[in-house]
């Protein structure tokens, strides 16, 4: 009848969890919780042991009779009668446990007693667990029956699974977990829980709390402890040696200030221990079939020879006969006064060009106590290009012996980049001071990839330079290099990529403490007498920023920022032309990048992100000096290509129209000027342009076309003047006229 029954729990656990893997294992839902009441530690026996419980959780239990999963341990594991409850004789059949026709007749297991069901009410006769498995067979898993009777939903049940008498093979691995299973159509969840853990050693060491050890021992009130854990019985074996611990070089047991004792019940003089050098101590038993036990070893003062002993972690090697795991601990730090700065994120990201970014947190530690002394001084000090701001906005709190005196930190009002830190005492215990969210302000032309530095110094005995953040430059810029001549108008010049670093490098609104929020704009800002000749073409490339109208005004071409990106972005500026003024030196023509959607924190002579190189400047050949002249009315000195000549004739105005000399107009056009008395015209030839004039008469012909001025060429003071306007434009120049200086400008 036994063997019948456990094929039969075998065969319909075997269907149950198939059917699971046919429907798939799903995804966990927050419907459904599983945790673990505790984790012991548990010897691979053979035996039985209590492990910890399974705590079962949901949010909301729907109005079904039945709802299952199964509870699986590892392989060779197996459940006893008491396992789920304390009680042998609640573990029954089918009948007994009023599932008749629910499940098979020799279907055996327990119902969950009422001290394991915390929600609902374990009396309610509506709800009720059962655990369904092979007790005489020794399974390793058991269906869970969970039934609703009310009739609706129950809100925040809550019931343990206790897993109690487990028989523990030898083998078992060291992580002891419970696999859940649901059952198809179940509405609880698969899932895993840690219950227990086997120990593949018979002793644990663990170190207690961590102590500071300086040049005179252990500070003051403090104690070196070290636990040992028997994870089974009699596991400090008898004999001597059953444990040893030793110091390293340089430290040295007080066997006077040292005890060892137990923290349960055990046989107190059963161990006892002796120096067997001065950095060791031994540990002898005299008992066997002792009860496991929790044993303290605990030291108020250790020896220190400062000439050998080693700033640093403390580490206590353990040996002797019985089997002891970790084999060595830290019990602490060998240090001496001193301070030392921690950085939580020395990566931390701040972007170029920026107000009040948030810099990393850092904290100013003492090693030891009394290292920071009251009144005595920290000064921190941040390079060129940074400052501190914000100040009274920061979270600084002190811990410890220590704490801030009052008013600081205080940055400095002549010298922002440097903050002021003065100590004041709270105690002599190990204290530190920390900074959080700390703000500074960052010049745009800060480059990227810069490391923020702070640098500590003052009489507080502390100079050290630490890393609280990396600067992000927000945009970068590449132009295609074409050469554009001196002296010459509307040039065409190469594209321009302005790449944005990251998502929202490139602002579209800022809040100025004044004009509250204010929109922002690029700018690229031309050398010294270079100008846009047009309004280029600015667009969207990559990414999803949005432009506003844009406009140029001399040197600058603004490009107004209507939205920030959320993907990082990409602008191209092309159809660009640039007037280069006949001052500007030959050589690299570099524009800055710049405008307060990149530049908000303004620094004397760093308001600009990057300078690039946009054109190179050349000088123009002799046969391309067009463009280059200039006749001043009433003046008889005129520039050609930037030279300054003298003319027996000055230039003069009438009838609104500019008059200029024949032969000082056709050398700036690079024309041969000829003169027909006779005839009394002017032929000016340059290459295949020919441009006839007659003295008088309106009418003139370019290459044999006639055309019309509005003037006619005259004769002044023995001179032939042109008008220049007609005369230019016939081989391609542009006139220009300046009404300030009265100056004729002559350019192609």
């Amino acid at each position: 009848m036994l063997k019948a029954r456990s094929r039969k729990i075998s065969l319909v656990l075997v269907l149950a969890m198939l059917m699971t893997m046919f429907a798939g294992l799903g995804t966990a839902s927050a419907a459904t919780g599983y945790s673990a009441t505790h984790v012991p530690i548990v010897p691979a026996d053979d035996k039985a042991h209590d492990l910890g419980a399974v705590m079962v959780s949901f949010d909301n239990l729907p109005a079904t009779p039945f709802n299952q999963f199964i509870i699986k341990l590892p392989a060779n594991f197996k459940y006893s009668a008491t396992t789920f409850t304390s009680n042998p004789a609640d573990y029954k059949n089918a009948a007994g446990l009023g599932l008749t026709g629910i499940v098979a007749a020799d279907v055996y297991g327990v119902q969950l007693a009422n001290a394991s069901i915390i929600k609902p009410d374990p009396t309610s006769v509506d709800f009720k667990v059962f655990a369904l498995y092979d007790a005489v067979g020794g399974s390793n898993q058991a269906n869970i029956l969970v039934r609703n009777n009310t009739g609706g939903i129950i809100q925040e049940v809550k019931f343990a699974l206790n897993l109690n008498n487990v028989t523990v093979p030898v083998g078992a691995p060291e992580a002891i977990n419970a696999t859940l299973i649901k059952q198809p159509g179940s509405v609880f969840d698969d899932g895993m829980v840690q219950v227990a853990q086997t120990s593949s050693k018979a002793v644990t060491a663990l170190a207690g709390d961590a102590v500071t050890v300086t040049g005179g021992g252990l500070e003051t009130g403090k104690k070196l402890t070290i636990y040992f854990r028997e994870n089974k019985d009699s596991a400090l074996l008898k004999g001597n040696k059953t444990i040893t611990v030793k110091l390293p070089q340089g430290f040295e047991w007080d066997e006077g200030a040292t005890t060892f004792v137990t923290l349960a019940n055990a046989n107190q003089s059963d161990i006892t221990f002796k120096k067997s050098d001065a950095r060791t101590l031994e540990f002898n038993r005299g008992a066997e079939n002792e009860k496991a036990s929790i044993w303290k070893l605990e030291a108020t003062q250790i020896i220190v020879d400062e000439s050998v002993a080693k700033f640093g972690d403390i580490e206590v090697t353990i040996g002797g006969a019985s089997s002891v795991s970790p084999s060595s601990v830290v019990i602490g730090k060998y240090a001496d006064y001193g301070i030392e700065v921690k950085v939580a994120d020395p990566e931390k990201k701040v972007i170029a060009g920026r107000k009040a970014e948030y810099v990393s947190d850092l904290k100013i530690e003492e090693l030891i106590g009394d290292s920071l002394l009251k009144g005595r001084t920290i000064y921190m000090e941040l390079p060129e290009g940074f400052r501190w701001v914000k100040s009274g906005d920061w979270n600084i709190p002190a811990n410890g012996g220590v704490k801030y005196a009052a008013g600081f930190p205080k940055i400095d009002d002549n010298k922002p980049e440097l903050l002021k830190i003065v100590i004041d005492e709270n105690g002599t215990s190990k204290g530190s001071l920390e900074i959080n969210r700390a703000q500074i302000d960052i010049a745009a032309n800060v480059a990227d990839g810069t490391d923020v530095k702070v640098k500590f110094w003052g009489n507080a005995g502390i100079d050290e330079e630490v890393i609280i953040g990396k600067v992000v430059s927000p945009i970068s810029a590449e132009a295609d290099l074409k050469e554009v001549k001196i002296g010459l108008q509307k040039q065409v010049a190469g594209n321009i990529v302005i790449t944005e670093a990251e998502a929202e490098a490139i602002a579209s609104s800022i809040y100025e403490d004044k004009v509250g929020t204010s929109k922002t704009a690029l700018t690229v800002t031309l050398p010294f007498n270079v100008y846009w000749g047009n309004i280029p073409t600015v667009e969207v490339i990559e990414g999803d920023l949005e432009l506003g109208t844009i406009s140029t005004k001399d040197q600058n071409l603004t490009i107004p920022i209507k939205t920030s990106s959320s993907v990082a972005s990409k602008i191209e500026i092309s159809d660009i032309t640039y007037t280069v003024d006949r001052t500007v030196p030959e050589g690299d023509m570099v524009a800055e990048f710049a405008g307060n959607a990149v530049v908000q924190a303004l620094f004397t002579n760093r308001n600009y992100v990057t300078e690039e190189v946009v054109a190179e400047c050349v000088t123009p050949a002799p046969g391309e000096t067009i463009g280059s002249g200039e006749f001043r009315i009433g003046s008889n000195i005129y520039y050609e290509g930037g030279v300054a000549k003298v003319m027996d004739v000055a230039p003069y105005i009438k009838g609104d129209r500019t008059y200029v000399p024949m032969r000082y107009l056709g050398e700036i056009l690079g024309a041969e000027v000829v003169w027909d008395d006779a005839a009394r015209t002017v032929t000016l030839t340059k290459g295949d342009i020919t441009a006839v004039f007659t003295i008088g008469s309106t009418s003139y012909t370019v290459n044999g076309e006639a055309k019309t001025a509005d003037v006619a060429p005259e004769i002044a003071n023995d001179r032939t003047m042109l008008p220049a306007r007609f005369v230019a434009e016939a081989f391609g120049a542009v006139v220009g006229w300046d009404a300030a200086t009265q100056t004729v400008l002559i350019q192609k």
